[in-house]
C-alpha cells in the first residue's frame, strides 16, 4: 500500500520514501542528510534511499537491475551499498517502466528510471509530481500520464518489505 506523499521536500527520492513509509518528505530528506552528512538533498542514490527506508522499518528483499548498470553501482558510499545489497537476490533484465508495471509485480517497489524514483505497490503508482502524482493512482496504460512515462528504461527496481519486529523511529525525531 502506498501512502499519500506529504511534506515540503519536492525531490523524487524523499517522495518515494514518503509513499512507501508514510512519513513526510522533509523527514525523509532529514534522515538522508543525517545518514550521509549532506547539506541538502537534490537527488538520491539507491543506497541512500534504502538506508533511509531501513531507518523507517523497511528492508529490501529483491532487486531488478539493468544489465549495463551491473558494474557501475549507483551508490554514494560503497560500504552502505555492500551492507544493504551484498546478499540481496536480483535479476538482470532490460525492461521499460510500462512493461514492468503492466505485469503488476507483487510487493512495494522503489523504481529508478531515467534518474527519477517512482513508488509502486498493489497496482498503484506515485512520485514527486514530476511525472505522475503525489497521490497514488492506479497504473494504467489508458491513463495519458502513465502512457507518457511507460517507455522509460528502468535502471534499478528494489522491492521493500517491513522489517521484522517493531518499526524503529529515526534518531533525532
Amino acid at each position: 500500500m502506498l501512502h499519500r506523499i506529504t511534506g515540503r521536500a519536492t525531490k523524487c527520492g524523499p517522495a518515494a520514501i514518503s509513499a512507501i513509509a508514510g512519513v513526510p518528505t522533509h523527514e525523509a530528506a532529514a534522515v538522508i542528510r543525517r545518514l550521509f552528512d549532506r547539506p541538502s538533498v537534490n537527488g538520491v542514490y539507491t543506497d541512500e534511499l534504502a538506508a533511509a527506508l531501513e531507518e523507517f522499518g523497511f528492508v529490501p528483499d529483491f532487486a531488478l537491475r539493468h544489465p549495463k548498470c551491473r558494474e557501475r553501482r549507483f551508490a554514494r558510499r560503497e560500504e552502505v551499498w555492500e551492507r544493504i545489497f551484498a546478499e540481496l537476490p536480483y535479476t538482470l533484465r532490460a525492461v521499460t517502466l510500462g512493461t514492468f508495471l503492466d505485469a503488476a509485480p507483487a510487493g512495494t517497489w522503489a523504481i529508478s528510471a531515467d534518474n527519477h524514483f517512482v513508488a509502486y505497490a498493489d497496482g498503484f503508482v506515485s512520485d514527486s509530481g514530476a511525472w505522475l502524482s503525489r497521490k497514488s493512482r492506479p497504473w494504467s496504460r489508458s491513463d495519458p500520464d502513465c502512457a507518457r512515462v511507460a517507455r522509460r528504461r528502468i535502471r534499478e527496481a528494489v522491492r521493500f518489505v517491513p522489517a521484522a519486529g517493531p518499526t524503529p523511529k529515526p534518531q533525532g525525531s
